[in-house]
């Protein structure tokens, strides 16, 4: 009964639709070294490819933003096992682009005028 259930709730996606989704690893930004997020190259490459994203309008303020601070959090090596061998000095760099590129998404998405109640989930975020 569970089976049939999951079976009747899954999307099956066509090759269309799998090319057309949001995918930062793999076709946009080239995997480096293991599988993973693991590498300086890896974290800027995902940071740019959300901001242009996001600039092209095929994500939204809010998602950007959310993917962003996902993005800064494995930046720390408490949270990602993976980067364990790279020197602290380069992690605040990205950590810095990453603070940067919050704040450009965050000012231009006020000049375009976004709903105010858009603007105040944003800052908490």
């Amino acid at each position: 009964m569970v089976r049939t259930y999951i079976k009747e709730k899954t999307k099956e996606f066509t090759k269309e639709e799998k090319e057309k989704r949001y995918k930062y690893l793999g076709k946009e930004v080239i995997d480096v070294g293991d599988p993973g997020l693991d590498s300086i190259p890896e974290f800027y490459g995902i940071a740019n490819a959300i901001w242009r994203d996001w600039k092209n309008g095929e994500i939204s303020t809010r998602t950007a933003l959310g993917r962003l601070a996902l993005l800064k959090l494995l930046t720390y090596k408490s949270r990602n096992k993976k980067i364990a061998d790279i020197p602290e000095e380069d992690l605040e760099e990205v950590r810095k682009f990453i603070d940067y590129i919050i704040q450009v998404i965050k000012n231009e998405s006020r000049r375009k005028g976004e709903p105010e109640e858009e603007r105040t989930v944003e800052e908490k975020a």
